[in-house]
């Protein structure tokens, strides 16, 4: 089970709990969100330090000021490669509106760690430059 926090435009994620060694470069940390687009609960990341959650929909990175946090849960980061078989244990956080699962996956694009949503068998990550599609990448699920 997983808990997330609902962020309004305007209200603001305290990053000054966050610990010096999970910063990046001194700054707070991308975390996991969910946002609401056109009826598809789309998972991505947020970055605490503007408080901007961005999110790959329709081939295209969307940026939301009102998302939900991921908060906490018993889970883990199971290692997803190339032409296996999604696991059971992959945590569903969001689904299209068609009610396809989505899930979240974690990779590292230029040495910081990125979320994004999982669909079929592959993550998509929102970065400044583009839409990132990677086949193999870690892939959050329960643990029982």
């Amino acid at each position: 089970m997983a808990s997330w926090l609902n962020v309004r435009e305007g209200r603001t994620v305290d990053t000054l709990s966050v610990a010096p060694e999970f910063r990046v470069n001194g700054e707070a940390p991308n975390c996991i969100a969910r946002a609401w687009i056109d009826d598809n609960l789309v998972p991505g990341y947020v970055r605490l330090s503007s408080h901007v959650g961005f999110f790959v929909h329709q081939g295209q990175v969307v940026t939301k000021k009102e998302f939900q946090l991921f908060l906490n849960g018993n889970l883990e980061w199971l290692e997803y490669e190339q032409g296996q078989p999604l696991p059971l244990e992959a945590l569903q956080v969001g689904r299209t509106a068609q009610n396809e699962p989505l899930f979240v996956g974690n990779v590292e694009v230029e040495g910081v760690v990125m979320y994004g949503k999982v669909q079929g068998h592959v993550c998509y990550v929102a970065t400044d430059s583009g839409v990132i599609e990677r086949t193999s990448f870690l892939l959050l699920a329960i643990i029982e």
